[in-house]
């Protein structure tokens, strides 16, 4: 990974990142065998290769912007299909790349509030046939709000996140969603003790995740309205 950073003012920053890295197939994408499913022993590393250029800039000594443009290109994608004999396999049969635009607007108020918006438009597709990626939502943006509720210790904080339509295997596609999780949280008390509430998908909003060939069906319903406590103590 390669990075270069400048700074044209003393509240902004540009930089230029670099990077590669690969995947190695697993065992169950190497070996598997079953009625339905064939090995492929001969699989390849898939491997990645990305580059970014960010902008930051502080208004101010709270409130940042950044504008973020990437450009990811993968090769040898392990993806899963038929071996003409009417069993399910693993090979390297993709070349994929992704381009995409995030703007984030972040700030912290003298009297404990903070924020952060963001908003991605993006695209990845298949290079032999310019077709979108299954599971690769064009649109995402999340809000996040964390406000004091005892001063210094007790935070109440709401997070929205939305999600355009994603592209499921056939051809059909997923539908866009948006839910909102809703936390109550403390800061360690004397040093050790940390407390957390939190309800996730609060509206019980019902909504599906694109699945492999695995399954039957195209999609599988997440979870609706779920609780957490969470009690950590240091020592």
């Amino acid at each position: 990974r390669l990075a270069f950073m400048y700074n044209p003012t003393g509240k902004s920053v540009v930089k230029a990142l670099y990077g590669a890295a690969f995947r190695t197939p697993n065992a169950y994408e190497l070996y598997y065998v079953s009625s339905v499913n064939a090995a492929n022993p001969d699989l390849k590393p898939e491997k990645i290769s990305t580059y970014e250029l960010v902008y930051e800039h502080y208004l101010g000594d709270r409130f940042r912007v950044v504008a973020d443009g990437y450009y990811y290109s993968i090769k040898d994608l392990i993806n899963q299909t038929d071996d003409g004999f009417g069993k399910s396999v693993f090979m390297n049969i993709e070349s994929v790349h992704a381009r995409g635009i995030e703007l984030s607007l972040e700030n912290g108020w003298a009297n404990g509030i903070e924020g952060r918006i963001s908003y991605t438009i993006q695209r990845a597709e298949d290079e032999a046939t310019g077709e979108p990626l299954t599971n690769s939502p064009e649109h995402l943006a999340k809000l996040n709000l964390a406000v004091p509720v005892v001063k210094e210790t007790v935070f109440a904080g709401i997070e929205e996140q939305y999600m355009s339509k994603r592209r499921v295997l056939g051809g059909d596609s997923a539908g866009s969603f948006g839910v909102t999780n809703l936390t109550l949280f403390s800061h360690p008390i004397q040093g050790r003790l940390e407390l957390s509430m939190s309800i996730y998908n609060l509206f019980d909003k019902k909504y599906g995740d694109p699945v492999s060939t695995d399954f039957v069906q195209h999609t599988i319903q997440q979870d609706g309205r779920t609780y957490r406590l969470k009690l950590t103590y240091a020592f």
